[in-house]
């Protein structure tokens, strides 16, 4: 398996919305990672519009893994400030957990991150979301910081994790 590893532009938008339809599906409800995510939020999520503003925005990377032309991975950042980017999210198709394309997808954000500039990569996750944890502390993310977040009306509980770039 060989994964290749791109920055999404506007064109990706269908491939993208696909990806996130599929990911989410095969998840399953309340899946780590999908907090508060029902079939009303990924249909919002994956609107042609609020996908290219999320792709082309200012203060905003979207990155791909894509095996032949199926696309099996995203991350994404966001800025925060002049020194902070967050990593909004990495997600990765259930059959390929494991194999690497996470670690591509970090791998490219970080090196966005630091290549424009900022000195920290932040990061957010449900507490009992282990592999996610274990996966980012991994790759240099510690400080550990609980954070709690209102989504949709319901109370989710997340740690926030930090690496200095």
């Amino acid at each position: 398996m060989t994964i290749r590893v791109s920055e999404a532009d506007v064109s990706d938008v269908p491939e993208v919305a696909e990806f996130f339809w599929s990911a989410w599906r095969a998840a399953g409800p309340g899946a780590p990672g999908w907090a508060g995510a029902d079939e009303t939020a990924i249909a919002e999520l994956t609107a042609p519009g609020v996908l290219a503003e999320r792709i082309g925005g200012p203060g905003r990377w979207m990155f791909l893994g894509w095996d032949d032309e199926r696309v099996v991975g995203f991350s994404a950042l966001r800025s925060l400030d002049e020194d902070s980017v967050e990593l909004a999210g990495i997600v990765v198709m259930g059959d390929r957990l494991g194999r690497g394309v996470g670690s591509l997808l970090l791998d490219a954000a970080v090196e966005a991150a630091a290549a424009s500039g900022f000195r920290r990569v932040l990061v957010r996750t449900e507490v009992t979301n282990e592999r996610a944890l274990a996966f980012y502390r991994r790759h240099g993310f510690g400080d550990d910081r609980p954070v709690v977040e209102d989504v949709d009306g319901a109370r989710v509980e997340l740690i926030e994790l930090v690496r200095g770039l």
